[in-house]
């Protein structure tokens, strides 16, 4: 087979390629008998339909099948042999087809580009100095504490304190009317814990166990229920129950009950080190981010059009569907406004999957079936009654091919930070 390749621009290649005879005849031969057995001709048994009939009965169709598997077998074949990457379909110009001759055809296709990786390993990045305090460690130490706390029945009162443990009964309404979440049995509420609005944590203390009582609740205007933004509720509530939080002591039996030490002093410094790690691990995103952007910085080549356009076309989506009304008079951005303006972030993101790509290839970088298995069942798990609709749909080839993609960037991701030249600098001095 003959091919001649002609460089249009750094992401697009013209293939003229030509089709010996012997292997345009294989292939109608190949067609003739597909379509010998599956054809019905009255006088002809079943695969004994000689081919100059079935060619003037099915000729069209012939000739479209092997024009097709012809185009995509030579194709397959050149991109191997010339080691291409199509990133697009072939925009194609064809040639007369004739079984006894020789067929030409001229592919034009989008390619990725190629590139020389350059300074990858030990990128210059800074990290701000976030050292953890003794406050952090005891606040830390206190939630455990209060984590583990036990509830106790009051002894000697019957009304609510600040501070208490409540069972409540409520109904609310606005302006007469119940609204979502309106009503509730048995609902816990911790006195001065924030986990209800304050008016309404205000209202319970001082109220008398079982007997009914009232409490107005103004509603702040962003609240998400539409019902209720900005307007006041009326909540007949009755305290059902009232315990005290017990807390226990924070000492080596509390280390070794629930911190897994042998002593209060190394569960101070495991803590310590935990919340370290976790801000450290929180940092580790926009490190990530400035290393990935240095790169494409360093790297100077052009991205093929198709791989910009599915990448906008995905950041068009994504922005369309999170879209909420913004309550401001002005306009919203036309979709040739948003194309715009999204339009240098998708190449970016363009430009980084490519970096990413070339620099795992580099070193070796791969995701296993395992780690693609654990990651999707981790989600599947995560999705609750969700979880079979997960697990179908990443039953299919292409999305699990998507899923190890994806894996395979965060851990090259990984790789350049481990490899950067991290600085550690003090945070900068905040004005009086």
């Amino acid at each position: 087979m003959k091919c001649e390749v002609e460089v249009l621009t750094p992401t697009q290649r013209r293939l003229r390629v030509e089709v010996p005879v012997d292997r345009v005849g294989k292939a109608f031969a190949r067609i003739y008998r597909q379509v010998g057995r599956q054809a019905k001709v009255r006088g002809f048994r079943s695969g004994k339909v000689p081919q100059h009939v079935l060619r003037g009965l099915y000729g069209t169709e012939i000739q479209a099948q092997a024009l097709s598997e012809l185009v995509e077998e030579a194709l397959a074949g050149v991109m191997q042999d010339q080691g291409l990457e199509p990133v697009s379909e072939p925009r194609l110009e064809t040639g007369e087809l004739n079984e006894a001759q020789p067929f030409a055809f001229t592919a034009v296709i989008e390619v990725k580009p190629e590139f020389e990786l350059k300074n990858y390993r030990a990128v210059p990045v800074e990290r701000v100095r976030a050292d953890v305090s003794d406050e952090d460690v005891e606040r830390a130490l206190k939630a455990l504490q209060d984590r583990n706390a036990q509830l106790e029945a009051v002894e000697g009162r019957d009304r609510v304190e600040d501070g208490d443990h409540v069972l409540i009964d409520f109904s609310g309404s606005v302006e007469g009317k119940p609204f979502s979440g309106s009503t509730a049995e048995n609902y816990a509420v911790d006195i001065g814990a924030g986990q209800a609005l304050p008016e309404f944590e205000r209202g319970l203390v001082g109220m008398t166990l079982g007997v009914p009582g009232s409490i107005t609740v103004n509603f702040p205007g962003e609240v998400r229920e539409a019902q209720v933004a900005g307007k006041s509720a009326d909540f007949e509530v009755t305290v059902r129950d009232i315990r005290n939080k017990v807390l226990p002591q924070l000492d080596d039996e509390f280390a070794r009950d629930y911190g897994g030490c042998d002593s209060l002093e190394e569960l101070r410094e495991k803590v310590r080190a935990e919340l370290q790690s976790e801000i450290e691990t929180y940092q580790n995103g926009p490190l990530k981010d400035r290393i990935i952007e240095r790169l494409v910085e360093d790297h100077t080549f052009e991205v093929a059009p198709s791989m910009v356009d599915r990448e906008l076309s995905y950041l068009m989506r994504r922005a369309q569907s999170r879209k909420e009304p913004s309550g401001s008079e002005a306009p919203e951005p036309t979709t040739e406004e948003l194309r715009d303006e999204l339009t240098p972030q998708a190449q970016r993101r363009v430009k980084m999957m490519l970096l990413l790509e070339k620099i795992a290839a580099a070193e070796g970088i791969a995701a296993s079936d395992e780690e693609v298995d654990r990651r999707i069942e981790a989600m599947a798990r995560a999705s609750g009654e969700h979880a079979a609709s997960v697990r179908e749909q990443y039953g299919q080839a292409w999305a699990r091919e998507t899923m190890r993609s994806q894996l395979v960037s965060e851990k090259t991701l990984d790789f350049l930070l481990e490899e950067a030249d991290v600085t550690v600098v003090d945070p900068p001095e905040t004005a009086c």
